[in-house]
């Protein structure tokens, strides 16, 4: 008996006629029916998993990418595309308008969606109104979303950061964020477990964060405070990585340091702007939970000190101390068992670094000397 439609088609009928269909008609028979839908994602679906909304991103490709939004996993928008100081010439959406409702549209039927970045890197021109704050909502109800990244090169709006309740790492770079955005967030994300911030876009009283953030394992930021307002990060209760980039003032985090050897939890620590004080060092090799470390010294006598943590695995030390500091860093090579050290800067005799570790009885040092 013939067949009345191709719909009668068995599965495998259909994917060899589906191989031989050029791209628009492919999205074509991916409107038929339900069916047909499904094995077009059953195709194609493999492409979008990790998909990345570019400037150059082509009409047809986001088609074929909405049509497929229930099997993306990781996505970044790169709001470039949406750029109406872009859109006349070779790349870029034409109606960025339509454009951005469409992925909006798209961004609410995302069931299985766990990692987002959106993304400003270049000057923005274009009507979309609050564009963060619109994926934003768009994505609130997607139930696996548990990794969010905002990087803006311009102020944005993130009022609607508090929307999502599941986030568990969360990473804002941009110039300015309010702290009771961030705040609201750290409340409604009670499982945070990861926090990346940009330098300054928390002008002080970061320590407002601080009760919210129970569940807080992992914090990277840079801010310009006093000692106290520092000291305040000792509180959170899961800290084990903590990561400081930017300007500070000598001498500010002895306090935090302090504080944190009384808790000996801390696993990484990275002060990765200013040089460390011999007040600071002196707290710092209290933390005997310490097993990576990346800094700055300045002196001989710090050099040296870093030797009393016994349990490193992983040292990055930056230099600016003018004298020798082989004979210093001896120690930390005698009582480190298992040692990745990397020296920027400063003044190594690296062949004596290299004799000495060739004379430890337990795993050697993997040793780097940049100059």
């Amino acid at each position: 008996m013939g067949l009345a439609n191709i719909e009668e088609l068995y599965d495998d009928c259909l994917y060899h006629i589906f191989a031989f269909l050029p791209t628009e008609d492919r999205i074509i028979f991916a409107q038929v029916c339900h069916r047909f839908r499904q094995l077009f994602i059953s195709q194609c679906a493999a492409k979008y998993r990790v998909y990345t909304l570019d400037k150059d991103s082509s009409r047809l490709e986001l088609i074929q990418f909405c049509i497929c939004r229930e099997a993306v996993e990781s996505l970044t928008i790169d709001l470039d595309h949406f750029d109406t100081a872009r859109c006349y010439r070779t790349y870029g959406c034409v109606t960025p308008e339509n454009c951005f409702q469409i992925l909006c549209q798209t961004l609410a039927g995302m069931i299985r969606l766990e990692h987002l970045v959106v993304k400003q890197e270049s000057m923005l021109v274009t009507p979309i109104e609050k564009p963060f704050d619109q994926i934003l909502t768009a994505v609130r109800h997607s139930p696996k979303l548990r990794r969010l990244e905002v990087c803006a090169r311009d102020d944005c709006s993130l009022d609607r950061l508090s929307q999502h309740c599941h986030l568990e790492h969360l990473q804002i770079l941009v110039p300015k964020i309010s702290l009771s955005t961030l705040v609201k967030c750290c409340k409604s994300s009670g499982n945070l477990r990861s926090l990346h911030l940009g330098y300054a876009c928390i002008q002080k009283n970061l320590s407002y964060i601080v009760p919210h953030c129970k569940n807080l394992e992992v914090l990277r930021f840079g801010m310009p405070a006093n000692s106290s307002e520092y000291l305040q990060l000792a509180g959170l209760p899961k800290l084990r990585e903590l990561s400081y980039f930017g300007i500070r003032r000598s001498g500010f985090f002895e306090p935090l340091l302090s504080a944190l050897a009384a808790k000996s939890q801390l696993t990484h620590l990275s002060i990765d702007g200013g040089s460390l004080t011999l007040q600071e060092t002196c707290q710092l090799v209290r933390i005997q939970s310490l097993r990576h470390f990346k800094g700055f010294c300045s002196t001989s006598d710090c050099v040296e000190m870093l030797g009393c943590l016994a349990n490193l695995e992983e040292l990055c030390l930056s230099m600016f101390c003018p004298t020798d500091v082989s004979n210093n860093l001896l120690p930390i090579i005698a009582k480190c068992k298992d040692l990745k050290l990397r020296i920027a800067g400063g003044n190594v005799n690296a062949k004596s670094l290299k004799d000495a570790i060739s004379l430890r009885k337990s795993e050697p040092v993997v040793l780097v000397v940049e100059k």
